[in-house]
């Protein structure tokens, strides 16, 4: 069967090489010289007007991605305005399209994470991965679509499956800045902030135009088919893009063999944009999306899961997850112009955002269970920018609400035998979250300095929640049912700064401050994952501190940079088992003892040996342990739960300047995963006894810029079939295999 649509793919990809290749021919002739006569071009805008361009529509590639190495990256995340990743003090990682869809084929937006410094990939499923950055993962790290949040109130603790539900081949550019970051985004900023910036069109060229493109990709081992379509046009001062996705997940095939019921998955995604350009200063946006994920397994938790160096196999018979979200919204921005004065840019931004969750279990003895919730987020949010005598201020607020529903009904032999009092939140329940924030950027010479504060308001409310004191879930138990209402203020603060050693070298650090929220899910969660949680109504806030220090370079031939940097963690929320068993499944208490920290450093290189070879690595590493009960409840100190090990990439690609063609080779190698927390310990199912085996993996990748509108290229992953899995994962990844991908514009 995968044979047959291996072939298929193959037929696809050359039918579709050649109708380009026959349709737009012409277009790879060499242009005519211009006229001696001819007016010289308008030389590119100077980099200090970055920030001033309206729509925020640069776009530059990166060395390990564009096709202009030597340009450098840009960032409008990092500082909520362009700047170069070079002139920002955090550690930057900006992803282009040309990398996400050509260099790597990326299976989903934390797949195109993998290999980033300080980052690991944690997968439970095929659609269920979250990324660890620096040493933190779900909710303590913040995931933005074009500026806007997607974490919410219902999302779980601990790795998750909600950064999958955004469509990887709908995102133009991934910009990812590692750090505390809260004093411009709120809440969730710990470990790292991405911002998943969606594509549109960005060329208003007079009259009417219109185009669009095809992108194909089938990886062999995974069994996995991604087909999207797009359409994209403009009349005069309106521009449109729009887009549709389909994604088809088969089983697995690892190293050691296939592993069943891993996949049989169907994902359809689609998303819209228009920007009106209104005049040189003010545009308006709308754009929405929507990705629905159905049937999407969670492998090890059921009898098909198989054993990796001594996991154990899981006791229920299915668990699949149903998953929508739709977000919407709109956006009018300025820049500049004499009637936005004192303002130099600024937007303001609405957002209806939905998500729609649906667990399906199945275990021994016909029982039967079906939970979720239903989530509804209203969000508005203003930014402005104003140069004054004391620097370049960035300053705003944003507000979200979120209303949530949820359910569990439990089913023997098909009949309902309970509706419990609440999903695996509380029921009937509404978040409120509100920031207003300042920054402000001084230059004083060589040294730029960024200083900035963040007020926080946030309050939880639920109105049917299951007590923890009443034993069982049924709803006509007396005193079963209470209400839960808590709220919380929080002001952090950070500063930071850029000194500028030359024109090549740029020394930057600071301190910042991280503060969460608990969410409705920390303080009502009754839910079984790897664990099972109950209700905990008087959680507090996690604080955080963080320091850095770095230094970066970008020359002719070598780009670089080098960070130190440790994260002191108060009163984190921590999961400590009890060493009760419920129906098999660990119990865990949560309580506000995590105190503690984490530290690690990071490299990333690039060097251009020759202008036909880029060499090209990372390597990062990380150390930290965090206060946690035993289960005599005694407070003891244990590593941070799923501790990324030492990591590194190194490669290699051969890409001549006039050519074509480009080939690429990657070496990926992780150390064994051993420093274990207690609660790793006790995840028999995804961390082998004494932790997860190191691994090497080595990859080939080439492609073929067919003409102007058609490139093909072809990945050859793990090439020694190497039977391995990222540390803290589910299941294994894939053997070798061969990824094909045709992307055409037309």
């Amino acid at each position: 069967m995968r044979t047959r649509t291996l072939w298929m793919v193959v037929l696809a990809l050359v039918s579709g090489i050649a109708v380009s290749t026959n349709a737009w021919a012409e277009e790879d002739e060499a242009p005519d010289a211009p006229p001696a006569d001819a007016p010289a071009p308008e030389p590119p805008p100077a980099p200090d007007d970055l920030e001033e361009s309206p729509g925020l529509d640069v776009v530059a590639p990166r060395v390990f991605g564009g096709t202009r190495e030597t340009d450098p990256a840009l960032s409008e995340t990092a500082l909520r305005r362009i700047a170069s990743t070079f002139e920002i003090p955090n550690a930057v990682t900006v992803i282009d399209q040309e990398d996400l869809r050509r260099r790597r084929a990326a299976r989903s937006l934390s797949g195109a994470l993998e290999g980033t410094p300080g980052v690991l990939v944690q997968k439970t499923g095929p659609l269920q991965h979250s990324p660890f950055i620096r040493g933190f993962t779900g909710y303590q790290n913040l995931l933005l679509i074009d500026g806007v949040r997607l974490n919410h109130s219902a999302m779980r603790s601990g790795p998750n499956q909600y950064w999958a539900t955004v469509d990887s081949l709908s995102i133009a550019r991934l910009e990812s800045t590692r750090g505390p970051h809260s004093v411009l985004y709120g809440s969730d900023a710990v470990g790292g902030t991405v911002n998943a910036i969606p594509w549109r069109r960005d060329c208003y060229a007079c009259g009417i135009w219109w185009g669009g493109g095809f992108y194909t990709r089938y990886a062999s081992a995974e069994d996995a088919v991604f087909t999207r379509a797009e359409l994209e046009g403009n009349h005069n001062s309106v521009g449109w893009a729009t887009g549709a996705s389909y994604k088809r997940y088969g089983d697995i095939e690892s190293g050691a063999g296939t592993q069943p019921e891993t996949g049989d998955i169907d994902e359809w995604d689609i998303d819209m944009r228009v920007d009106w350009r209104i005049n040189s200063w003010w545009t308006l946006t709308f754009a929405g999306q929507n990705v629905r994920q159905i049937d999407a397994p969670r492998t090890e938790r059921t009898i098909f899961s198989v054993p990796f160096a001594g996991t154990s196999v899981g006791t229920e018979l299915k668990r699949d997850f149903d998953q929508e979200r739709t977000l919407a919204y709109a956006r009018l921005r300025f820049d500049g112009g004499p009637c936005c004065r004192p303002f130099s840019t600024g937007q303001i931004t609405v957002s209806y955002h939905r998500h729609q969750e649906e667990r399906d279990r199945l275990r021994t003895m016909n029982r039967r269970d079906l939970s979720g919730f239903d989530l509804h987020q209203y969000g508005v949010a203003l930014q402005l920018t104003s140069p004054t005598s004391i620097g370049r201020l960035t300053y705003g607020f944003d507000y979200y609400r979120d209303e949530v529903d949820s359910f569990r009904d439990d089913f023997v032999a098909g009949v309902l035998t309970l509706s419990q009092v609440q999903g695996p939140l509380g029921d009937d329940g509404t978040y409120d979250l509100f920031g207003a924030y300042i920054q402000d950027e001084i230059s004083l010479g060589r040294l730029t300095l960024f200083a900035g504060v963040r007020f926080t308001y946030a309050a939880a409310d639920a109105d049917r929640v299951d007590n923890p004191a009443v034993a069982g879930n049924d709803p006509a138990t007396p005193g079963n049912i209470i209400g839960v209402s808590n709220d919380w203020t929080n002001v952090v603060g950070s500063l930071r700064g850029v000194y500028c050693i030359n024109s090549c070298w740029n020394l930057y650090g600071g301190v910042s401050q991280a503060f969460r929220a608990p969410s409705l899910h920390d303080l009502t969660s009754l839910d079984s994952t790897s664990v099972v949680e109950t209700p905990s109504p008087n959680l507090d806030p996690e604080e955080y501190l963080s320091f850095e220090l770095g230094v970066k370079t970008e020359q002719r031939r070598l780009r670089a940079s080098a960070a130190a940097w440790y994260t002191r963690l108060n009163d984190t929320i921590i999961r400590s088992p009890t060493g009760n068993l419920i129906m098999g499944v660990p119990e865990v208490r949560k309580d506000n003892i995590g105190d503690g920290w984490v530290w690690g450093i990071e490299v990333d290189v690039a060097y251009q040996v020759h202008p036909c070879v880029l060499a090209f690595g990372n390597l990062s590493w990380m150390d930290g342990e965090v206060d946690q009960l035993d289960t005599n409840g005694n407070l003891v100190r244990e590593p941070v739960t799923r501790l990324k090990p030492l990591g590194t990439l190194l490669g290699v690609r051969y890409a001549p300047p006039r050519s074509r063609f480009w080939v690429q080779a990657e070496w990926l190698h992780s150390e064994k995963a051993d420093k274990l927390s207690l609660r790793d310990r006790t995840d028999s199912r995804r961390i082998p006894p004494g932790g997860t085996p190191g691994w090497d993996v080595v990859n080939l990748r080439a492609g073929l810029q067919v003409n102007r509108r058609a490139h093909v290229s072809l990945g050859l992953e793990n090439l020694f079939d190497e039977n391995y899995r990222v540390h803290g994962s589910g299941q294994n990844e894939p053997g070798f295999q061969a990824v094909l991908a045709l992307d055409v514009d037309f």
